[in-house]
């Protein structure tokens, strides 16, 4: 049973009047356009090779090799079924989705290929090439990420519009930044496909990079399934928690003991870290926040 996400809005929108029904059936063959095309402003076309580009937004980093020369192939011997997008610049193209049909068509010899041609903004290729490699479940979590992160810092978007614009949850986004925080070496990793994205979401969950770096390395040794190294995980924070407590404890007073259970029930709360800071009589309770979507529900926690 194929897996339902929620991208997209239909194929209906996409198609003019003035499309034939041989057009129409040809679009209606790629599942991208039927879920990402959303504008009346599109046309079907047989666009030369030579004058499309690369899209410089493009999430995807990584190709299989052995994938595409197998798409090649089959280029060859049935030529392209399925059209890729595009957006006009100037007298050129630039890709939208279908970067591996293009690349293989390339491979193959031909001239030509079917695009359904569209006039839209940066931000706008840039969501559909995004949607377009979720929905085909084509982009390593790394790559999911810095796409995520890509739109917050290129276009100003919050974790929330962005969660928005591709059909995920905010707490999902939020999850995937997280990955940004690992290692190089592990996320060189996760983009080979030595660790899954369980694998990945459970070390964002720790901030010492030598760590991270020596579990995962047990994971590729040990072929560690995400539930051992949730175990491993939960242990090492165990014993952080509690060298901290021990620490924190020795030498402290009834009333340092009493703000120290007020963080823990805080913190508790509000789902992040909170510090209560003492000065005599008078102190501060620190509330600490991710980002301005995490302000906002902590904000509606107070309310």
């Amino acid at each position: 049973m194929s897996k339902k996400t929620g991208l997209g809005k239909g194929l209906s929108a996409l198609i003019p009047d003035s499309l034939s029904v041989q057009e129409t059936s040809l679009i209606k063959q790629s599942k991208l356009e039927q879920d990402t095309i959303t504008t009346l402003e599109s046309e079907l076309r047989q666009v030369p090779i030579a004058d499309i580009d690369r899209n410089p937004y493009q999430p995807r980093t990584v190709f299989d090799d052995e994938k595409l020369a197998e798409l090649t192939t089959s280029v060859q011997e049935v030529g392209v079924l399925q059209p890729i997008l595009l957006r006009e610049q100037n007298d050129r193209y630039e890709l939208i989705a279908g970067e591996r049909r293009w690349l293989a068509a390339r491979r193959a010899g031909l001239s030509s290929i079917p695009a359904v041609v569209r006039r839209i903004k940066d931000i706008e290729s840039f969501e559909q090439a995004i949607i377009e490699n979720l929905h085909r479940e084509d982009l390593n979590p790394i790559d999911e990420a810095v796409a995520y992160h890509r739109l917050m810092d290129e276009f100003s978007m919050t974790q929330q519009q962005v969660a928005e614009k591709v059909g995920r949850s905010r707490p999902a986004i939020s999850n995937s930044l997280r990955l940004l925080h690992l290692s190089s070496d592990v996320q060189r990793l996760i983009i080979d496909g030595a660790l899954s994205s369980g694998h990945a979401r459970c070390l964002a969950g720790l901030t010492d990079r030598k760590i991270q770096e020596k579990l995962a390395s047990r994971i590729v040794s040990e072929a560690l399934s995400v539930r051992q190294l949730e175990a491993i995980v939960s242990d090492i924070q165990d014993e952080n928690v509690h060298d901290s407590k021990q620490k924190a404890i020795s030498g402290m007073s009834v009333k340092e003991a009493a703000y120290l259970e007020v963080e823990k029930i805080l913190s508790e709360r509000f789902d992040t870290k909170v510090s209560v800071v003492s000065r005599g009589k008078r102190g501060q309770i620190l509330i600490e926040f991710a980002d301005p979507d995490d302000l906002q529900r902590i904000f509606n926690i107070l309310e």
